[in-house]
């Protein structure tokens, strides 16, 4: 069965939503700000149902527009344990945002090892702690699909110098991606795919300098 994958930079850090389509089904991953109508119209476009909605993690920018989203849909939101709270009271780390951020408490928790269902393609949830304590990695082992959020991007990977971020949690978090082939496809949540061999030199390098 074939899988659509559309990719939706969204709001004004060009956050990527991803609205993973099949047989007239949805999943999405991450809901950032201005999100809501791009993807309502996507569903209607390939007259799809939105069964889930997976959040990597809780910056704002990913979560702007999950309760609108689950709202309007019905479905149900998906997190790890860790992200309930900021979910529950979401909010900018840093600077003041100009609007308020809806709380979307997650309807299910998911943990390291734990599987989301999305046939044909069947997500192990990967805890990838670092850029944030919460963050987790959807990688489908068939296709070699792995949906990160801002764990891993091209060249680099999500900032550690924020409030609850941690470089230590980076490394061991890499350390575990360079388990997966060369070939599995990152889909980031900002910028471009990769592919964890086109970064396995410089996280080679860099787990090895930090260990």
């Amino acid at each position: 069965m074939d899988v659509e994958i559309v990719t939706l930079p969204c709001g004004p850090l060009e956050t990527n939503a991803y609205l993973l389509v099949a047989d007239g089904r949805a999943l999405l991953i991450d809901a950032p700000p201005d999100s809501l109508l791009p993807v309502l119209d996507e569903l209607d476009r390939r007259r799809a149902r939105l069964e889930r909605i997976v959040i990597t993690h809780t910056h704002w920018d990913h979560i702007v527009d999950a309760a609108k989203l689950r709202r309007e849909t019905g479905a149900p939101i998906i997190a790890h344990p860790e992200a309930v709270p900021r979910l529950e009271q979401p909010r900018s780390l840093l600077t003041p945002l100009p609007f308020e951020i809806e709380p979307a408490p997650p309807d299910e928790l998911v943990r390291d090892g734990d599987t989301i269902d999305f046939p044909p393609l069947r997500f192990r949830v990967i805890h990838t702690p670092g850029h944030t304590p919460e963050q987790i990695s959807l990688y489908e082992p068939e296709r070699r699909w792995l949906f990160g959020g801002d764990t891993l991007f091209p060249g680099g990977y999500g900032r550690v110098d924020l409030p609850g971020s941690s470089m230590e949690d980076t490394l061991r978090t890499l350390r575990r991606l360079l388990e997966l082939p060369d070939d599995a496809v990152v889909f980031p949540g900002h910028g471009p795919t990769t592919t964890i061999g086109r970064e396995r030199g410089w996280i080679e390098q860099l787990v090895g300098q930090r260990r």
